[in-house]
């Protein structure tokens, strides 16, 4: 007799089940098929970033950049910088693939020619009277916002990497709450002396202002980082503003520890101006290129010993901070740079820059861009390339081109 229930035996009692213990009763669908297994967890792939370029290869261009420059009164400064960005881009490898630089000269011209107008116009506004001074500052805390979210939108919209471009997705409220604060931060001081120029105590309190800068530091790095965006993908960034605190405090701190090795330094010189001042009362030939010497030599020592305690380690921890916050989906961004090794690299080129009268400068650059490049990588979950050949490029439409087009432009220099 056919039994239509075959798990059961003729007699009533349960019949163990003929499937096997992975593949149990509870995970067929309404279907009747059996669920499928779960995927595996994605392999993570660490891909490390190559820079092909060398000190003497940037030389060359840097030399031509320059002598064209000087040559052309700084209008062609905007063909260098791009020439520039194209050099480091397309020597920037990832993955097998390089990035490549697309801007073009003229909107930077033009970007660089307004700064120059703008820059002008708060320098000299009050000179002509405080109502035509007010009226400059108003428009700069106006524009100035504007301005800086359509220069990081024209830089990345002209970035690209395996065909793909970058993009900037801020909003133009989130550059007013970013910038304006900090545009008030620094213009306040320079207004008030100008407004009330006997007021000490506005001017002071405006100056302590400045106190609030490294959360404001934190924010500009949010706005700039949460809103980046490659093809289709957008990054999440989830460091706090308030980090920036702790290597603000280090960097203060170390700044106070220059300042004394610095002052013993100065000691020791003006020591030295002591004996030599005594040695000219006795007709010493040469005493006073000695004392100006001497002088200098403390100048230049306090300057070199503040700025390497200050400067090289503050970047190292701020990049760190914000690169290893900074992510897109299945895609990780590390940056592992080295406080110490970094200074020492920027206390060698600093040296070797001024004993060269500049002309190390660009191996200078290529030697600190290639070292940041050899501590920062890209984590994926899955192949690298399948998940770039999955992206999309986000689709502007043509009257937002068109905006980019005519009004982006390009302030940095």
């Amino acid at each position: 007799m056919h039994n239509d229930h075959p798990e059961t035996a003729v007699n009533g009692e349960p019949r163990a089940s003929s499937l096997p213990p992975s593949i149990s009763s509870h995970t067929f669908h309404d279907t009747g098929h059996p669920a499928p297994p779960p995927l595996p967890p994605a392999r993570k792939e660490k891909h490390a970033f190559v820079f092909t370029g060398s000190g003497s290869e940037y030389f060359r261009i840097w030399i031509v950049n320059l002598c064209l420059t000087i040559a052309t009164l700084g209008i062609y400064s905007a063909w260098a910088k791009v020439r520039r960005l194209q050099y480091f881009d397309r020597n920037t490898q990832l993955a097998g693939a390089t990035f490549n630089f697309h801007g073009d000269p003229k909107a930077i011209l033009k970007g660089r020619i307004v700064a120059l107008v703008l820059l002008a116009a708060y320098h000299y506004a009050f000179g002509f009277s405080k109502i035509f001074g007010i009226v400059v500052i108003s428009f700069l805390l106006l524009a100035l916002p504007w301005m800086m979210r359509s220069a990081l939108r024209f830089r990345l919209r002209n970035t690209s990497y395996r065909a793909l471009r970058f993009n900037f997705g801020g909003s133009l409220g989130g550059a007013y709450a970013t910038y304006l604060p900090i545009l008030v931060l620094f213009l306040l001081p320079g207004v008030a002396a100008a407004v009330a120029p006997m007021q000490a105590r506005w001017i002071g309190g405006a100056s302590l202002l400045y106190l609030a800068w490294p959360v404001m530091h934190g924010f500009i790095k949010r706005y700039q980082h949460a809103n980046l965006q490659f093809g289709a993908s957008s990054a999440t960034y989830t460091a706090s503003v308030f980090r920036f605190i702790g290597p603000y405090f280090l960097a203060f701190l170390l700044a106070v520890l220059s300042t004394i090795v610095a002052g013993i330094f100065i000691a020791i010189a003006m020591g030295g101006i002591g004996i030599f001042g005594r040695l000219k009362s006795h007709g010493l030939a040469g005493a006073d290129i000695w004392l100006a010497a001497s002088f200098m030599l403390s100048i230049v020592i306090t300057a070199y010993v503040f700025y390497l305690a200050t400067g090289p380690y503050l970047q190292v921890r701020i990049y760190n901070l914000v690169w290893s916050h900074t992510r897109f989906p299945q895609v990780e961004i590390t940056s592992e740079l080295r406080a110490w090794p970094y200074i020492r690299l920027q206390a060698v080129n600093l040296l070797l820059t001024l004993l060269t009268l500049g002309l190390y400068r660009p191996f200078a650059v290529v030697r600190i861009y290639r070292y940041r490049l050899d501590h920062m990588s890209v984590v994926t979950e899955g192949d690298f390339e399948q998940l770039a050949s999955g992206e999309q490029q986000l689709e502007v439409g043509a009257s937002g081109d068109g905006a980019v087009d005519f009004l982006g432009f390009d302030l940095s220099w």
